[in-house]
């Protein structure tokens, strides 16, 4: 379930196809104006976890084919020179790389992302405009999904892994209110959308968390469970909720660390709305990169307490 999740093309605000994954696994779902998926459950408590990926946007075609793009949330301008990609839209998929001038003939550092072009393999314009890719269509990172014995590494961890853990708590009939959003990366605009919606409701979001740095995210390891995210550059979250998901996971016997992480997830939006939220992070090496590292073990504890807490905040 994790690889189908991972695998699906998801660039924030052209979520369709997370969409359609997310729906068909969960055997149903309802979807609002603005993309998310929402099923409603007659408990206290709302799983949240978000459907979108960074990547990328193009925003021009050359005339020799060659595609001017923007990045689509956090992307490290480091990681693209030599990154595959694929474009997608209505009917079409197309492969495309971003090139770079090999060492043979480079005088200078590293381009910036306005220095480069996306090629898609064509010589105009009108190649281009045959294959389906125009101006606003999206381009994911090129997907890929690797068993590393105790890690698994793939594209669009963030937050897939979060989407997954709240399907397989659903998959056990863990009574809960069930939302995947849209647009996190942009600015937790999906959560923003409905936030009120979940009035009455305590939230829980499930993201990934970028791991490791002392000054960020203290002494957290993965394969030591999740972390119950205390703080990030949003602010802090609803302590007292924060304290009853501690007190389940200890009286369940599931591994939960504390931390604090840079960026910021949905929780931030139902707490700004007045609803109560807090945020579990399942760490994750390499985050808005290719090659996302996720513990299997943080996945699986994970799950388990999103059950525990189905049961015991309700």
């Amino acid at each position: 379930m994790l690889e189908t999740l991972s695998k699906a093309l998801g660039v924030s605000g052209f979520e369709e196809e997370v969409r359609r994954k997310v729906i068909e696994l969960a055997g149903g779902g309802g979807v609002d104006q603005f993309g998310n998926v929402t099923i409603d459950g007659k408990s206290r408590v709302a799983f949240v976890a978000h459907m979108d990926e960074v990547g990328l946007l193009v925003t021009s075609i050359e005339e020799d084919g060659r595609l001017k793009f923007r990045k689509v949330g956090g992307v490290d301008d480091k990681i693209l020179p030599g990154l595959a990609v694929v474009l997608y839209g209505d009917g079409f998929r197309a492969e495309g790389v971003i090139g770079v001038p090999p060492p043979h003939f480079q005088q200078q550092t590293a381009a910036t992302w306005q220095d480069l072009y996306i090629d898609v393999g064509a010589s105009s314009r009108q190649e281009v405009e045959a294959l389906g890719v125009g101006p606003m269509t999206p381009a994911a990172f090129a997907k890929r999904y690797v068993d590393m014995g105790r890690y698994v590494s793939a594209t669009s961890l963030d937050d897939r892994a979060g989407c997954w853990a709240l399907l397989e708590a659903y998959k056990r009939g863990v009574e809960a209110t069930y939302v995947w959003t849209v647009q996190e990366e942009l600015g937790l605009l999906g959560a923003r959308s409905l936030a009120r919606r979940l009035e009455g409701k305590l939230v829980v979001v499930v993201d990934t968390m970028a791991c490791c740095h002392p000054n960020y995210t203290g002494s957290i390891k993965p394969g030591q469970g999740p972390v119950l995210r205390l703080f990030d550059n949003y602010g802090a979250y609803t302590n007292k909720l924060a304290k009853r998901v501690l007190e389940v996971a200890k009286r369940a016997g599931i591994p939960i660390q504390l931390g604090s992480g840079g960026g910021g997830t949905d929780a931030a939006a139902f707490l700004a709305a007045g609803v109560p939220a807090v945020a579990i992070g399942i760490l994750t090496k390499y985050s808005h990169s290719p090659v996302e590292m996720v513990h299997k073990d943080d996945l699986r504890h994970t799950a388990e307490l999103l059950s525990a807490l189905g049961g015991e905040l309700a």
